[in-house]
C-alpha cells in the first residue's frame, strides 16, 4: 500500500535526474498563469482598497460628478483586467497546467523533454483542453460561492481531471469528471494531507527570502505526479476506465509492447520495460525492498462481486461482466503480463 512518505521518496529519487528541467517547466509555467487563479484573485482584492484610499486622502471632497465618473472608469478598467487575466487562464494557464502534469508524468518514466509542457497546445489536442479545463474553474469558481469550502473540496475531487486531459486530451469532458470524482472518493483528504506535508519546506524557503519556495514547487509536483500514477491504477483496478480510454492519443511515446489489460498496451515507456529504471524499494507499487508487489495496492476483497449491471464491465469479453464474484485479481489486468510480477521486466 502506498503511503504519503513513499511518495515522496519515489518523487526525490527520480527528481534528482531532471531537477532543473523540472525547475524551468515550473517557473515557465507559472509566468504563462498555470497558477495564476489564485494570483489573479489576490491581485483584484487589492485594488479597491488602493483606489478609496487615494480618494479619501484628498484635501478636498470631489464633486459628485466627479466622483461618479472615476467609479465608472475604475470598474471598467477592473472589468477588463479580469477578463483579460480569465482569458489567460483559459486560453494558456489551463493548457500549461496538462502540460505541465504530462512532464512530470513522463519525466518520472525518463522522458524529461521540456517541450511536453507544450503538449496540449499543439494540433488538435488545444481546444477540447481549453473546453475541459475551462470547466473545471468554471465550477470550482461557483461552488466557491458557497461559502468558499464546497470549492475546495470540488477542487480535490477533480484534482485528477488535468493529468487525464494531459493523458487524453480528447476525453469527454462529462467522463473527465466522472472519472475523478470516482477516483477521488476517499483520496481527497489523503491528497490534502499530502499537500500540507510540504508546509514545512515552504516555511524554509520563506526564510530564504521567499525565493526558496520557487526550489520546492518541482518536488511537490513530482510527489502528485506519483499520486496520480497510484490514482491510475486504482481506476483500471476498479474497472472505473480502462486502459484505452485513460492513454488516449497522450502522452506520446508512453505506449509500450506489453499487454496490459483487455488487449491494451501498457502506458509505461521503453517499450513496456522496467529494464533501464532501477526501482530500489521506494515505489509505492512494490511491498518491500526485495519483494516485488504481488498486484496492486487496490486490490478489492475476494468478497467483492460486481453484478453485471455496471456500466464499466459490460463488454462481452469482460470476465467480471456476469455475477461471477470477484476473485481479488486486478479486474480487466492480465496479471501474467504484469510488469511488476515479472521479474525479467525489471532491473
Amino acid at each position: 500500500m502506498w503511503t504519503n512518505s513513499l511518495l515522496k521518496q519515489n518523487a526525490w529519487a527520480n527528481l534528482k535526474g531532471y531537477y532543473w528541467t523540472a525547475f524551468g517547466v515550473t517557473i515557465l509555467s507559472a509566468i504563462m498563469g498555470a497558477d495564476g487563479y489564485s494570483s489573479g484573485g489576490s491581485s483584484f482584492g487589492g485594488r479597491p482598497s488602493s483606489s478609496s484610499g487615494g480618494s479619501a486622502g484628498q484635501s478636498e471632497p470631489m464633486e459628485p460628478e466627479v466622483m461618479l465618473v472615476f467609479l465608472l472608469v475604475a470598474m471598467v478598467m477592473v472589468i477588463i483586467i479580469m477578463a483579460f487575466s480569465l482569458a489567460l487562464i483559459a486560453f494558456v494557464g489551463n493548457p500549461t497546467i496538462c502540460g505541465r502534469a504530462k512532464f512530470f508524468c513522463t519525466a518520472r518514466n525518463g522522458d524529461a523533454r521540456f517541450s511536453h509542457l507544450f503538449d496540449n497546445f499543439k494540433g488538435g489536442n488545444y481546444m477540447p483542453t481549453v473546453k475541459t479545463m475551462f470547466l473545471v474553474s468554471l465550477y470550482q469558481a461557483l461552488w466557491s460561492l458557497l461559502f468558499i469550502i464546497p470549492g475546495i473540496i470540488k477542487g480535490y475531487e477533480y484534482a485528477l481531471i488535468p493529468y487525464l486531459v494531459a493523458e487524453n486530451p480528447h476525453i469527454d469532458s462529462k467522463r473527465a469528471f466522472q472519472i475523478s470524482k470516482e477516483a477521488m472518493d476517499g483520496e481527497k483528504f489523503k491528497l490534502f494531507v499530502l499537500q500540507l506535508s510540504f508546509i514545512g519546506w515552504y516555511l524554509l524557503g520563506y526564510l530564504a527570502c521567499c525565493v526558496g519556495t520557487l526550489f520546492v514547487v518541482p518536488y511537490q509536483m513530482a510527489t502528485e505526479a506519483e499520486f496520480y500514477m497510484c490514482m491510475r491504477a486504482k481506476i483500471l483496478a476498479y474497472g472505473i476506465a480502462t486502459e484505452d480510454e485513460l492513454s488516449g492519443t497522450g502522452f506520446n511515446g508512453f505506449e509500450g509492447d506489453m499487454t496490459y489489460g483487455n488487449g491494451g498496451m501498457s502506458s509505461y515507456p521503453n517499450g513496456g520495460s522496467y529494464g533501464s529504471t532501477s526501482y530500489t524499494g521506494n515505489d509505492p507499487y512494490r511491498a518491500s525492498n526485495s519483494t516485488p508487489y504481488s498486484s496492486n495496492p487496490y486490490d478489492s476483497p475476494s468478497s467483492t462481486s460486481y453484478q453485471g449491471n455496471d456500466p464499466y464491465h459490460a463488454q462481452s469479453n469482460d470476465p467480471y461482466g456476469g455475477n461471477t464474484p470477484y476473485n481479488g485479481s486486478m479486474p480487466g489486468v492480465d496479471t501474467s503480463h504484469n510488469p511488476y510480477d515479472d521479474p525479467d521486466q525489471r532491473s
